[in-house]
């Protein structure tokens, strides 16, 4: 099928949007496009649009005219042998040099003696129209020395689509228009027809009965009476034969055009030869034979199903009109037809006729039962306009089955394990809701949606999920080699897990508590944890050792502040502990508590051992967050930061949220200064606790591999002026996402000071590029540079130093 790029563009806004782009782009999504060519050959761009200034005869022939054309720059004598134009009319002009697809190139010529500098075209020259009768004349309007093709908008491009069989949508522009909407998140618009009605009733004027509703659910009958019969406008003729159809007068154009554009084949009635005015759906029956407009006489099965007037057929539903209703020269008033015939019956009836046509093809694929009303009225807006027709009113609708569309559920976690992919739920409603797919029911991971009553093709959940991976992209779902998993030992146990937190724990200087699983319930008050805290509702203890030992403990931090506070009283005051145990948690309406185990750790005091080549530096909240974050790499997790800070024991500001795939699962921070002066410590203490089970759940234990680069890394260092409550990891996150050759981002400086404003801070960064493939150039690196400044600006208002 030839799809006209202009013609889309009346319901898809195609602005910045390239057409060979646009065809490779649905050949992607599955609706393949074999090729796309111009409407007219370029050369034909050399015909510029021109004036007569002065004709008269030629002295040597009687039959000739001499021509002065004036294009706007230059004049041009012209001889011409047409006599349908005058002085001043607007013409097309062929220069010397242009050349014909038929092979004709003009060149200076004499003729009788007297020198011609051109050509002036017809139409049918131009390739515009089978045969003219003289030069084509343009409108006076027509500005002077541009492309005619240009001037009569007929610099197009034709798309070459192949259509499979289950698209019968997409056999009309209307359905590639809506295709591109989607694939370029353009809205896509049918302006709804206008056109007056007369005082005149359709049912007044015709009946229509359906005999077999099964084979002809839907039949709308539209009237234009005292039309005028004529040729199709220039506009109309190029769309048509752009899409391979010959022109053959505005109304049975109209009808092949509004099929074109809608997908709904349409047929023309002489009313006048509507015997009875009547139309009848029904099967053949006992009527063996009958002439089509092709004027062959064909043998009919008594199940192919005809229109029928009051004496008998007059077209074979959905595929051929009869020669006895055919629009003549004659034809006054038009009985416009409009229906949905079923697919099975249609492609049944063409088989045994052995008779294809462009109806019976899109009836074959199935039509939008929906869309028969809007398309009959679409067919009477262009009569009223190009045959200047009165429209009859309230068209007749005969709908026997109503269509109803059925419901079908797509489910996120099942879509991107079939496809391989990782899209949450609001991209996959996006790609359903521009599809014009309506959305009835949605939860946290699937939608009910009605189909578009032109998709016959969707029944089930792998038809949805094939509509998401074409819009998508197939070029954008990654190659994969089948997955083959492990039987056992991939994932952490209950025992590799343990050894290998307190591993990492040990091997940044921390020694291993383990105290006991019992705890004083004042500890609770130190921390000051709130009293509607889950951790409040303590187990208590039947036989308590001590009172101080009386319930089981629901945190290990205070064992771990007790631990400290015995090292600082005795003057070790660089303390590094960690402990790996349970906590007990209750259960609402259950005996026995939770038991979760808890990683826990503190640090206070130096940095590094005392020696006289160590700085003189003291442990901080960084040093925690190093701690974390090789637990998580060493895990192959993603652990995030919050600042937002729900712990009451922690420095406001000094303090984080641990986010495992967005959950809490613990905090680290600097431990309240009110608690430390409790505790009669004078020096920072930093404290973090996290929980086991979700790193268990999520944790892999799959050594991977990486061959050593072959070309060098790039660094630039970047400083950027922020807020000061923007957290660094923000910036991190947002230069990492900018361009796959950042390899690493790190944060080596932080500057507050006057030469900043007091509400801002200066975060100095190095960023590490690589590329696997080649040496990456300063240019390259530079351009990455300016798009990440360019991202800070924008996200962080940041301002580069």
């Amino acid at each position: 099928m030839n799809v006209s790029w202009k013609w889309i563009g009346d319901f898809v806004e195609l602005d910045g949007i390239d057409p060979v782009e646009a065809a490779e782009r649905l050949t992607m999504s599955g609706l393949e496009v074999s090729g796309v060519k111009p409407l007219f050959d370029p050369e034909l761009n050399r015909i510029v649009t021109a004036r007569i200034t002065t004709l008269e005869k030629h002295p040597q022939a009687d039959k000739l005219s001499l021509c002065t054309v004036f294009d706007g720059q230059d004049t041009f004598s012209i001889i011409c042998g047409a006599s349908n134009m005058k002085a001043g009319d607007q013409v097309a002009m062929a220069p010397v040099g242009t050349r014909f697809p038929n092979g004709l190139t003009i060149k200076k010529a004499k003729i009788r003696g007297i020198a011609s500098l051109g050509m002036l075209c017809s139409a049918a020259e131009m390739g515009l129209e089978e045969e003219s009768s003289g030069i084509m004349i343009l409108p006076e309007s027509a500005p002077l020395g541009i492309p005619a093709i240009k001037y009569l908008e007929l610099d197009d491009h034709i798309l070459e689509v192949e259509i499979t069989p289950n698209r019968g949508d997409c056999l009309s522009v209307i359905g590639v228009a809506r295709e591109i909407a989607a694939l370029y998140q353009r809205p896509f618009t049918y302006p709804a027809p206008s056109f007056p009605e007369s005082n005149r009733k359709t049912a007044d004027l015709v009946s229509i009965q359906i005999q077999n509703p099964e084979l002809c659910p839907r039949y709308v009958g539209r009237i234009a009476e005292q039309i005028v019969l004529a040729d199709s406008p220039l506009w109309m003729k190029q769309r048509l034969q752009a899409a391979g159809v010959r022109s053959i007068n505005n109304v049975v154009d109209i009808t092949n055009y509004v099929m074109l554009e809608t997908g709904q084949p349409l047929h023309a009635f002489d009313l006048e030869m509507v015997a009875g005015k009547q139309i009848i759906v029904r099967t053949a029956g006992d009527d063996k034979t009958f002439v089509t407009l092709d004027e062959i006489e064909r043998s009919l099965d008594p199940d192919t199903l005809m229109i029928c007037d009051g004496s008998g057929p007059v077209a074979v539903a959905g595929i051929m009109g009869g020669l006895n209703s055919e629009i003549t020269a004659t034809t006054r008033d038009v009985l416009i037809e409009s229906a949905f015939f079923q697919p099975t019956s249609i492609r049944r009836s063409a088989r045994l006729l052995g008779l294809s046509t462009e109806s019976s093809y899109r009836f074959e694929r199935g039509v939008d039962p929906l869309a028969t009303d809007l398309a009959a009225d679409r067919a009477m807006e262009l009569l009223h306009q190009l045959a200047q027709a009165e429209i009859a009113g309230d068209r007749l609708d005969i709908n026997p089955q109503p269509h109803h569309a059925g419901e079908v559920t797509i489910r996120t976690d099942y879509t991107n394990r079939l496809l391989g992919i990782n899209l949450d739920a609001a991209a996959i409603k996006d790609i359903l809701v521009r599809l014009q797919f309506e959305l009835l029911r949605s939860n946290n991971n699937s939608f009910t949606v009605r189909p578009p009553s032109y998709r016959f093709d969707i029944e089930r959940e792998a038809d949805l999920i094939e509509e998401v991976a074409r819009i998508y992209g197939y070029n954008n779902i990654p190659t994969t080699l089948p997955v083959i998993r492990e039987q056992g030992g991939s994932g952490y146990d209950d025992e590799r897990l343990p050894r290998l937190l307190k591993s990492i724990a040990v091997s940044y200087g921390y020694s291993e508590a383990i105290n006991y699983s019992f705890m004083d319930p004042a500890a609770l008050d130190q921390l000051h944890i709130p009293a509607e805290d889950r951790r409040r509702k303590l187990v208590k203890l039947i036989n308590p050792l001590t009172e101080e030992l009386s319930v089981m403990r629901t945190s290990l931090l205070p064992a771990l502040l007790s631990n400290l506070v015995d090292n600082y009283r005795v003057f070790h005051r660089d303390i590094r502990l960690f402990e790996y145990g349970k906590v007990f948690l209750p259960r609402d309406n259950e005996q026995q508590p939770d038991e979760n185990f808890y990683l826990a750790g503190l640090a206070s005091g130096r940095r590094y051992p005392v020696h006289f080549n160590n700085p003189d530096a003291m442990i901080d909240f960084y040093d925690i967050k190093g701690l974390l974050a090789n637990i998580a790499s060493t895990c192959k997790l993603n652990f995030s930061f919050s600042a937002d800070n729900p712990e009451s024991y922690l420095h406001p500001g000094r303090a984080a949220t641990i986010l495992l795939e967005h959950e809490t699962i613990g905090c680290f921070g600097q431990l309240h200064p009110d608690i430390a002066e409790q505790l009669d410590v004078a020096q920072d203490i930093f404290i973090f606790e996290l929980q086991v089970q979700p790193l268990l759940s999520a944790a892999v234990f799959r050594p991977s591999f990486q061959s050593i680069p072959r070309y060098p890394a790039s660094y630039r260092d970047l400083a950027v002026v922020i807020d000061e409550n923007i957290a660094g990891e923000k910036l991190i996150e947002a230069i990492q996402q900018s361009n796959k050759l950042v390899v690493a981002v790190d944060i080596f400086d932080i500057y507050k000071g006057s030469q900043i404003p007091a509400d801002k801070k200066s975060i100095a960064l190095k960023i590490t590029f690589q590329d696997m493939n080649k040496t990456l150039t300063d240019k390259k690196v530079n351009a990455i540079i300016d798009k990440i400044s360019k991202r800070l600006k924008h996200d962080f208002n940041g301002q580069i130093r």
